[in-house]
Order: C-alpha cells, then sequence, then structure tokens
C-alpha cells in the first residue's frame, strides 16, 4: 500500500513540475513576444514620425508609405496621433486624423470591438471617441443588444455625444446607468450649444446629478446667455440646484436682476447666505451695502468673511 501512495506522489510531483515548466515557457514566450512587439512599435514611431510632422505640416503630401500594414505600425500610428491630439490644437490636423483613421484603421477597431477581451473593446471605444471614427458608430449600435460594462455604457454615450445627438439625449434622458457627477461633467464638456440647448429643455428628465453637473458645466463656461435659465433654477424646491446657480451665476460674474437675489441675504441654508454675499459683490456698493451689513452679523463665520471681503472690494 505504501509503495502505490509513493508512487502516486513521485508522478503527481512530475505531472506538477510538467505543468510549471509549461506555464513558465509559455510566459516566456509570451514576454518575448510582447517585447518584440514594443520593439518593432518603436522602430516605427522613430523611422516614421518625421514623415508624419511633415505631412500634418502641409509640407509634403500624403503618401502610401504611412499606410499600415502590420498591427504593430498601427499601434506606432496610434501613439503619434494621440501626442498630437492631447499636445496640439490644429483643426487641420485632427481633420486630417479624421480622414486617415477613417480609411485605414477601421478594420483594426472594429475587430478590436468584437473582441472577448474587455481591454481590447474598451480600447478601441477610446479611439473611436479620440480618432473621430464615425464608420464605427452602427457596430457601437449593435454592443447594446449585449450586456455592458459601467465603464462602456459611459464611453458609448461619449461616442453618440459626438456623432448622433438624438441617441445621445435619448439615453441621457432615460438611461437607467447611473453615472457620477465627475463622468457627467465629462460627457458636458465639449458638446455642441444646439445639443446643450436641447438638454436644458429637457433639464426636468435628467437625473440629479446630470442637473448638478449641467449648473456647474455652465458656470465654468461663462455664458452669459445661460443667465435667464440659472435664475429660474433659483425658484426649485432642490436647495443643492438652487446653491449651484447661484454659484455658477456668480462664475458668470452679471447681476441682471437684483431682486431675485435679495431673499438669499436671509434664508434658512448658510451656503445660499454664502453665495448671496459672493453675488453682491458684483452689485455697486450704493445697492449692496444694506445687504452686505446684515451678512457682517451673520452666525456663520464664512458668511461674515465673505460679505467683508465684498465689502472691501
Amino acid at each position: 500500500m505504501m509503495d502505490v501512495v509513493f508512487d502516486f506522489l513521485i508522478w503527481a510531483i512530475i505531472v506538477l513540475s510538467a505543468l510549471l515548466a509549461g506555464f513558465w515557457l509559455y510566459l516566456t514566450f509570451e514576454r518575448m513576444k510582447e517585447v518584440s512587439r514594443q520593439k518593432k512599435m518603436k522602430w516605427y514611431i522613430n523611422e516614421k514620425q518625421h514623415k508624419w510632422y511633415r505631412y500634418f505640416r502641409g509640407e509634403e503630401p500624403f503618401s502610401d508609405e504611412l499606410i499600415p500594414k502590420y498591427n504593430y505600425e498601427i499601434e506606432g500610428i496610434e501613439k503619434i496621433f494621440l501626442v498630437y491630439l492631447k499636445n496640439i490644437s490644429s483643426d487641420e490636423i485632427q481633420e486630417k486624423i479624421r480622414q486617415f483613421s477613417n480609411q485605414y484603421l477601421i478594420d483594426h477597431y472594429g475587430k478590436m470591438l468584437e473582441s472577448r477581451k474587455w481591454s481590447r473593446k474598451m480600447n478601441a471605444l477610446y479611439r473611436i471617441s479620440d480618432f473621430q471614427l464615425y464608420r464605427l458608430v452602427n457596430q457601437c449600435r449593435e454592443m447594446e443588444k449585449k450586456k455592458l460594462t459601467h465603464e462602456e455604457r459611459f464611453q458609448l454615450l461619449k461616442i453618440y455625444s459626438m456623432f448622433d445627438s438624438d441617441l445621445f439625449l435619448e439615453k441621457m434622458t432615460t438611461n437607467s446607468m447611473k453615472f457620477s457627477e465627475f463622468e457627467y461633467k465629462k460627457l458636458l464638456t465639449g458638446l455642441g450649444l444646439g445639443t446643450i440647448e436641447q438638454l436644458l429643455n429637457r433639464f426636468d428628465q435628467l437625473p440629479a446629478a446630470c442637473q448638478y453637473s449641467m449648473i456647474d458645466t455652465i458656470g465654468l463656461n461663462r455664458n452669459m446667455d445661460s443667465i435667464p435659465f440659472l435664475e429660474a433654477q433659483l425658484e426649485r424646491e432642490d436647495a443643492e440646484i438652487r446653491i449651484r446657480s447661484l454659484k455658477a451665476l456668480h462664475e458668470i460674474g452679471i447681476i441682471v436682476n437684483l431682486k431675485k437675489y435679495v431673499p438669499f441675504v436671509t434664508s434658512e441654508i448658510w451656503e445660499e447666505r454664502l453665495m448671496a454675499a459672493k453675488l453682491l459683490q458684483n452689485v455697486p456698493l450704493k445697492g449692496s451695502l444694506s445687504y452686505l451689513e446684515k451678512l457682517l452679523e451673520d452666525e456663520s463665520w464664512f458668511v461674515r468673511s465673505q460679505a467683508a471681503r465684498a465689502i472691501g472690494k
């Protein structure tokens, strides 16, 4: 009996050792492939980046030499394109990248969208928005038929905001997926004026986090045309909307109708009184002094301090 057990243990050790050796060989082989791929990609960048530079600058015409034949060349092109998009603001370069990508990179990123690997699909979704691959939008819509992760839904929504405003508006007002305020701000930044106007018309249909983010974004954009909309939000029951609207109006820095802000001087919410003090510094002292003097006696140190700064200014 002991001999049988001993033989079994010996064979188990041999099999386990063989499996470990095979796994080690697999990892080594994969590592060698990755090193080789990275080396080829870096070689491509070193060899072609100057040619891309001259093409983008209009110093020489497009050459068939720039059309990729291998995956490592596509990866090199991707790196080059991202550097230009992130560091140089040029409509002409963006248009050249868009045209090239929609002609020569469609098949590559289309295959990545169909991959079972989540990382490859996400990378394709990022590049669709980066390189404006409008020809893959229909394939993106097909992804909606499958179970998607939170990150995939967010990136698809960003793509729709660029290429399908109707679908974007529908998703924004009916989407059951909850996004954070930070994510909504990323979606709202860069939207066209027409899309923003349609969102404002459907403001009540938006999730609360999106409403807050939209008001914050309006304030950052400092668009005077948004003042009537923001002033209308001051009558909302949601205190958070009122406070953020006051903050956005302060960012714009223009008081059209002082009477709309006077009630906040005596608000029960100290944040509203604070924002009132900030807004009153945009009003000549003759019209604001009596309200600021009242705020100087506020129970909140923050409100008193802000009122004092407003008078000082």
